[in-house]
């Protein structure tokens, strides 16, 4: 068999801070800390630090300067386990996009959260159907992903979100903004804006920059914070712990020396060029019968195949070929479609991509009886 591509996402093993720079970090800070006898007591230290200077630096914009308008965690996913843990209960409901998060989606179900999708046109919740749907249904909060969703890499218009923030504060519904691929907006720099009442916004460093570190926080105003995350803790009982007071200190001194805006904008163009060069890829066979809309940012692409192809019955013949993807039926909170899938496109280099395109039509052939060349 060829070599695996795995299009299935996941985190990179390398980033624009390589793996062996941040291993040594990791040993600096080590060093420092048995030098000046500090352990894990001085967690509260590190982290305190940690807040300070990404509140005055990468989160300026959401914050205002404020650190305590931060809570640390090991990445956005955490935050969602912890949030699902300490602050909702099984058979609370959450209102989601249609096509939303598959993650998001496993961790609300996972925790007895009963998910309900809300009418949309891709590009946010229809505001009468979300007020509908509150009234019917009382939720304690709507997740959604109004920079970059995921999978789709869909935008909401300014417009919708102020109409979408606006309902919920009045009604008291927590606007949950899942922020992790704002950074990656292909046409805007990675800035943000503040986060209003009402809304918690979270984020995580985006995956390829700096090499195997999942680290994410959520931001709002410290009173929604103390409700919804209240301050960290050494809890056994969470799947996912924060990180440790040496990943903090090895991250301060990183920003001291390096400040991220820089390497975030080169990934932020560095996805949109392969985003761009992917797409051209695939528009190189207009007969393969697959469909899309270019994201506006992030890591992924949601493409729609031919009606009656399953997409976890086409990965199974891709596997064989030698690639990986996700099927697109476990990205709907309901009324499922399975003639989709999710590629994570922003980790391959031409060569790759090339092989793995290649693939994917060859599976298609096998399954529909036709050529694999489309493009002739």
């Amino acid at each position: 068999m060829n070599k695996i591509i795995n299009w299935m996402g996941g985190w990179p093993k390398e980033g624009l801070v390589s793996a062996s720079d941040w291993e040594e970090r990791l040993a600096a800070a080590a060093e420092r800390a048995h030098r000046d006898g500090k352990n894990d007591a001085d967690g509260e230290v590190s982290r305190g630090e940690l807040k300070s200077v990404l509140a005055l630096g990468l989160l300026k914009a959401k914050t205002e300067g404020h650190a305590d308008r931060l809570r640390l965690a090991s990445g956005a996913d955490a935050l969602l386990v912890r949030l699902a843990a300490k602050s909702l209960n099984p058979g609370d409901i959450v209102l989601v996009e249609r096509v939303t998060s598959r993650s998001a989606l496993q961790v609300f179900r996972k925790s007895g959260i009963r998910t309900q999708a809300v009418e949309g046109d891709g590009r946010g919740p229809e505001p009468s159907a979300l007020r509908a749907a509150i009234t019917q249904f009382r939720p304690r909060l709507l997740y959604a992903a109004p920079a970059c969703s995921d999978p789709e890499g869909a935008a909401w218009a300014e417009e919708r979100v102020r109409e979408v923030t606006e309902i919920c504060r009045e009604t008291g519904v927590l606007f949950l903004r899942d922020d992790r691929q704002e950074m990656l907006a292909y046409e805007d720099e990675a800035a943000g804006e503040s986060v209003p009442d009402g809304v918690l916004s979270i984020g995580q460093l985006p995956p390829g920059l700096v090499a195997e570190l999942r680290f994410g926080w959520a931001a709002g105003k410290r009173e929604e914070l103390g409700r919804w995350f209240p301050p960290e803790t050494r809890d056994a009982n969470l799947a996912e712990p924060g990180i440790t007071p040496l990943e903090r200190n090895a991250l301060c001194g990183l920003i001291r020396d390096q400040p991220l805006e820089p390497l975030v904008d080169m990934l932020r163009v560095q996805c949109g060029e392969r985003m761009r060069r992917f797409t051209q890829l695939l528009r190189q066979h207009p007969r393969s019968g697959l469909r899309w809309k270019d994201p506006s940012g992030g890591i992924h692409i949601w493409l729609r195949l031919p009606e009656g192809l399953d997409g976890e019955v086409l990965l199974r013949g891709a596997w064989i070929k030698g690639l990986m993807f996700q099927p697109g039926a476990p990205f709907f909170a309901e009324r499922p479609e399975r003639n989709a899938m999710r590629v994570t496109f922003a980790f391959s280099d031409e060569r790759e991509m090339k092989a793995g395109v290649s693939r994917l039509l060859n599976a298609m052939g096998d399954f529909l009886g036709r050529s694999s060349d489309y493009g002739s």
